[in-house]
Formats: C-alpha cells, structure tokens, sequence
C-alpha cells in the first residue's frame, strides 16, 4: 500500500493493528529507493510515543475519528460521567480510557475527547490547570537551604511549591509533569 495521501498531524493510522495519533511526520526518497515515512506517533490507548519509519509496503490505514466537546460532570469509582454539549447526551467513560489526568479534572469545564468508531479513546487535558492551595505548612525562617515545601491541592495531589505560596493561592500546574508552574 501507497503512502497515504491524507496522512496529517492529528491524524489517527493503524499500524500492525494499533491506534496511533500522528504528532510529526515526513516523507523520505533517495534516489531510486522507495519512499520511506518517518513518523511520531502516540499509541492512543497507552499513551506510549515513538518514532517509526514505515516503508512503502507496510499498510497504513487512516481512521475515521471523530474530536467531540464534552463537558465534565462528576465522576464515580467506575467512569467519568460527561454531557455532549450540542446533543446534551451524556456519556459515561471509563477511568482507564481517562487515565492519570482524572485528577485534574474539573466540573463543568469542556474537553475535547477523542472517538474512534464511536467508542471514547481520549480525553484531551489543556497543558495547564488552576488550583486552590487547601493545606500547606507557613513558610518560617530565611529562604536558606530548601525553597520548596508541599503544598495539598483542592483535588487530591499533593506538588513541591515555592516557601512564598500559602493556603487559598491559586496556582497553575501541569498536567504531564504535576509541577509548580506559577501563581495565577
């Protein structure tokens, strides 16, 4: 099979019989050699990244897929519980198809999710979230030695935070690395 020819960045393809996103790719010919594609790819369902050049003959599929809005309700031990916001539906998606990023979670805030062949693959997090400080320690002495203490979140987590930050700041956090990015 020819490479594909609406092969894009965000494009989801099928390889050796797994879902991958597309981050980055191009295309590679030398001299009377057959193309190659040289891509960046993101296992959908395990989150795992990789770089794979792929020759002319192995099959690629591109999936149909589908990026919905939904908005975040509640979640219970099961699933995570969302509201189509054009249908008003709501739908029900597991804690493994959300994965780690459930912690960050807010109600009633929107998410683009990711569906092939109508079954939810992909909750898409921004890259940073806002919080209130509910518990840290007050900062006492000089800023000699340890400029960080533990701060507990309004979700749940708990992340180092510079000695200034004290209960009720807001503060922005990332959602990859759960770190301290600043106050907002």
């Amino acid at each position: 099979m020819a490479i594909p020819h609406n092969l894009r960045k965000g494009a989801i393809i099928r390889l050796e019989g797994k879902a991958y996103l597309v981050l980055e790719y191009r295309e590679s010919r030398t001299g009377q050699r057959r193309p190659t594609l040289h891509v960046k790819i993101r296992d959908v369902l395990q989150g795992k990244v990789l770089e794979k050049s792929i020759d002319d003959g192995v099959p690629v599929d591109v999936v149909d897929s589908q990026t919905r809005v939904l908005q975040y309700l509640y979640s219970d031990p099961a699933t995570c519980h969302f509201m189509d916001v054009r249908t008003y539906d709501q739908l029900d998606i597991p804690h493994e198809v959300v994965g780690d990023g459930a912690v960050f979670l807010l109600e009633e805030t929107e998410y683009k999710v990711l569906f092939l062949e109508d079954q939810p693959v992909l909750v898409e997090l921004p890259p940073t979230v806002v919080l209130d400080v509910v518990d840290t320690p007050p900062s006492a002495g000089t800023a000699s030695g340890n400029t960080s203490k533990a701060a507990r979140l309004k979700n749940g987590i708990e992340v180092q935070v510079p000695r200034f930050v004290k209960t009720g700041d807001r503060i922005r956090i990332s959602t990859d690395t759960r770190e301290y990015l600043g106050k907002d």
